[in-house]
């Protein structure tokens, strides 16, 4: 082998070295840019995350208000229940007493034929002749919410009034 030869296979290895060395630095820089790349991208999607994570929050929070204002109206509907059953039960009593009034004053009334228990004969309803909201009839000079006939013999069953 000769020196010219020998220079043309050192150029040749030097070349190639070369080549390799660049290669190899062009990949490098080409995964280093990919990995910075998809650095960049994760904390996109990091940044986003805390985003949503500060609105997925306030809507857990709004959710949770809600949550607390539908249980108090639950907590009001049963408590207005509760008042509207004892109302219920307060306004039935009061038809009962009312009814009985009624039917004492129906007997009590010479012009109203009545059976034992104070009840018309002729099937007329005294409740439906009092009035709206439970009124209790005409008004008479005998005060607010009596009958004429609560009256009729008040002189002479519990003597005058006064």
């Amino acid at each position: 082998m000769d020196n010219q030869q020998l220079l043309w296979w050192v150029i040749g290895v030097v070349v190639a070295i070369i080549i390799i060395v660049v290669v190899i630095v062009w990949a490098k820089r080409s995964r280093d840019r990919r990995q910075e790349a998809a650095h960049r991208a994760a904390e996109d999607l990091r940044g986003e995350a805390d985003r949503q994570q500060g609105r997925t929050l306030a809507e857990e929070e709004r959710a949770a208000a809600v949550r607390h204002d539908a249980e108090a109206a639950e907590e009001q509907a049963r408590q207005l229940r509760v008042e509207a059953e004892e109302r219920e039960r307060t306004a039935d009593s009061s038809r009962g007493a009312l009814d009985a009034r009624l039917r004492e004053a129906d007997r009590l009334d010479p012009e109203v034929r009545t059976d034992g228990d104070g009840r018309r004969v002729d099937g007329a309803d005294p409740v439906s002749d009092a009035g709206p909201a439970g009124d209790a009839g005409p008004v008479s000079d005998a005060g607010p919410g009596r009958h004429a006939a609560d009256t009729a013999g008040d002189d002479d069953a519990r003597g005058p009034r006064s």
